[in-house]
């Protein structure tokens, strides 16, 4: 396709920065899409059904025109275009210039397996001893300290949470390629000093940061503290508030004056918290209550040295920036909470309640309580968790809970074939969309959704059966309770985490509510001109509307590229150097991935050569060793310029991640890509008559 000059920085993979990398990229313009979580697809991957189709429509983004620039692939499974570049785990550091020529520095958190050669094979989900709760799941279930972000991406490498990793090490030795390096020790360059005046604090804290590789010295007051800070740098400093003569406030201050970057957390008793929260004000970055213990303290500080130890790149310069930092939810538990919401296992939040109903969730789909496994037969809704509730100062309504939980009561009754009871408590159902009326409408006279109008006070769990007993007032006035198996929280919108922080970093003003403020009659445009803001990440949003503004913020994206210059030269791909082919007869060379012993468990490898063979196009078949690491391709690349051949079929497990592959092998060998073409093995093992033969 032609591509243009210009480059464009989408902040954040969610469902509009996937929207809005897209049209930029189908401009014509390069696109840098980053987002701080190991995968993409943000709060929608853990959707499978969307209203008010209750199917997934993420496909329906990908491009109708020009389709072999970008992958014709399930979405949910991985974004591929030659324009888009992916850097996942990655945050946005700092930003200088003007539009059209933004400087912008990202940095990258450390991973101890290496994406290229890790092929997914998990076995060291097997053999890792860590069991920690699946945020993915939202809790409900769990997963090991190595694990694969989301199950259905592709492709799919496997990260670990250095947080609860004890680096035992046993993944590191069964790893077949080698892909991981969890041994290698804690960086000697991150120093850590520890100011206390009770020797017993010190010795402690010594001892258990040593346990984990760091480097610690240990000063028994302030200026001791500020004597060794004067002789050697340090990249964390924890130290007591309360100490004889230069107490730890003081001693932030004078560090701070010489070392400003040092980073320092405060150890405090409960009667000093509101002194902790003074210090962080002047430059802390964090507190810890005493007394505490390792569990506290070194989840703690690995965060600090994972955040700290990043790799951080040298300034890339990019014509816009999109910014589509998404939205997060209100948690019920923070509020007064009268509903149990973290007591009774029974009462979940909607998006608990979608991974419960997921075919990749905690249950494989299987509609049963979390606290018995007991089948869910009769469930309430309750609307407006966390909305329109001025004690909870959030006096507006969150646009998509009613619609939510209509969708999750029509497929949960869908999934027990009309047997479950579904109740939806609510104030008022704003169903305010393009047939989302008429969809709530059938949920109520053809499904048997019952829509109760009231105010729900208090959910109480039945202590001998565990059902849960909702008390609320009907609109007439009048007092009821009733009985339900499970409770559903609709909650709302609340402003992702990490918003201020970016919106301060950027120069970015935000709303009443939190999020970042557009500018008046536009939807994406900010008071900085070249910055543009996509999706939720200005307001209250469903999915409909977080697309449309994401390709308001592409548009206006690429309108600041263009008035700099951008795309006045667009750079033409030549075929030129392309083999003609068209008087050659066939010469097919087929390479099929073995994948370790995969192949040989799934058919019979000589008899596929032999059938393949028998076709007189075919010229070689080939077997190689895990074409999708950077040395099996590199192995395959050799062998097509030895033997030259003018059409290749590739047999591997995962077709999706060969895209760009096969663009490049096409420029590099003079074969044009569409002569070229990867077909799924285990597609082909499933229907093939060639079992494997027995030993």
């Amino acid at each position: 396709m032609k591509k243009k000059i210009g480059r464009a920085l989408v902040v954040g993979a969610g469902i509009s920065g996937i929207r809005a990398a897209l049209d930029l990229a189908e401009f014509g313009y390069g696109v840098t899409l980053i987002d701080r979580s190991p995968y993409i697809g943000g709060i929608l991957s853990q959707l499978d059904y969307q209203f008010p189709t209750d199917h997934c429509g993420m496909c329906k983004m990908l491009p109708l025109v020009d389709r072999d620039t970008s992958s014709q692939y399930c979405l949910r499974k991985g974004l591929f275009h030659e324009n888009i570049e992916i850097r996942l785990s990655t945050e946005l550091a700092s930003v200088e210039g003007e539009p059209g020529h933004f400087q912008v520095t990202l940095r990258q958190k450390q991973s101890l397996v290496d994406p290229v050669l890790c092929v997914g094979c998990g076995d060291c989900v097997k053999v890792c001893p860590v069991e920690v709760p699946d945020t993915f799941n939202a809790g409900l279930a769990v997963r090991k300290a190595i694990y694969l972000p989301v199950p259905h991406a592709i492709p799919n490498s496997y990260t670990i949470d250095m947080i609860a990793c004890t680096r035992c090490g046993e993944c590191e030795t069964i790893c077949p390629t080698g892909a991981i390096k969890v041994s290698e020790e804690v960086s000697k360059d991150f120093r850590i000093l520890v100011v206390d005046d009770e020797l017993i604090v010190r010795d402690s804290l010594q001892a258990w940061l040593q346990d984990e590789g760091f480097d610690v010295d240990i000063a028994a007051s302030g200026p001791e503290a500020l004597e060794l800070l004067s002789e050697q740098p340090y990249q964390l400093m924890l130290t007591d508030i309360k100490m004889p003569g230069m107490d730890g406030v003081e001693l932030v201050e004078k560090a701070k004056e010489e070392i400003p970057d040092l980073c320092v957390v405060m150890m405090t008793a409960y009667d000093t918290v509101e002194t902790a929260v003074e210090a962080m004000k002047i430059g802390a970055l964090d507190y810890l209550l005493k007394p505490f213990d390792p569990d506290t303290l070194i989840p703690m500080v690995l965060r600090i040295y994972q955040d700290l130890e990043v790799i951080k790149e040298p300034p890339m310069e990019v014509g816009a920036l999109v910014i589509c930092g998404g939205t997060a939810y209100f948690d019920p538990a923070s509020g007064i909470n009268t509903f149990g919401y973290g007591m009774y296992p029974n009462v979940v939040t909607s998006i608990e309640f979608e991974r419960i109903l997921s075919g990749t969730g905690p249950n494989q789909g299987r509609l049963v309580r979390p606290s018995d496994g007991k089948p869910i037969r009769k469930a309430a809704w309750l609307q407006c968790v966390g909305s329109r509730d001025v004690q909870l100062d959030a006096d507006f309504c969150s646009s998509i809970c009613c619609m939510h939980a209509i969708k999750e009561a029509l497929v949960a009754k869908e999934r027990t074939e009309e047997e479950l009871e579904a109740t939806i408590f609510y104030m008022d159902m704003r169903t305010y969309g393009k047939s989302f009326q008429r969809y709530r409408d059938q949920a109520e006279t053809k499904h048997g959704v019952r829509f109760e109008r009231g105010r729900v006070h208090t959910v109480i769990q039945d202590a001998t059966s565990g059902n849960l007993i909702v008390a609320h007032v009907d609109h007439t006035g009048a007092y009821k309770e009733e009985t339900f198996d499970m409770v559903i929280l609709s909650v709302g919108q609340r402003p992702a985490s990490g918003t201020t922080e970016l919106a301060e970093m950027v120069g970015i003003t935000l709303n009443q509510g939190g999020f970042c403020q557009a500018e008046p009659f536009s939807l994406a445009r900010t008071n900085l001109e070249g910055i543009v803001l996509g999706g939720s990440f200005t307001g209250l949003k469903d999915i409909n509307e977080s697309i449309i503004q994401a390709s308001s913020a592409a548009l206006s994206a690429s309108r600041v590229i263009h008035a700099s210059g951008g795309g006045l030269a667009p750079e033409l791909t030549s075929d030129e150097s392309l083999h003609d082919i068209l008087r050659e007869p066939p010469r097919i060379m087929i390479a099929v991935c073995t994948c370790g012993d995969a192949l040989s468990k799934l058919l019979e490898p000589k008899q596929l050569a032999r059938r393949l063979e028998a076709d007189p196009s075919v010229d070689q078949v080939l077997f190689i060793e895990q074409t999708c690491t950077a040395a099996g391709w590199d192995n395959f690349v050799e062998l097509v310029e030895k033997h030259k051949p003018n059409r290749i079929m590739i047999g591997a497990c995962l077709p999706y991640v060969y895209a760009r592959k096969i663009r490049e092998l096409g420029r590099h060998v003079g074969l044009d890509p569409a002569l070229i073409d990867v077909v799924d093995i285990n597609l082909i093992a499933q229907s093939s008559k060639l079992e494997v033969e027995p030993p």
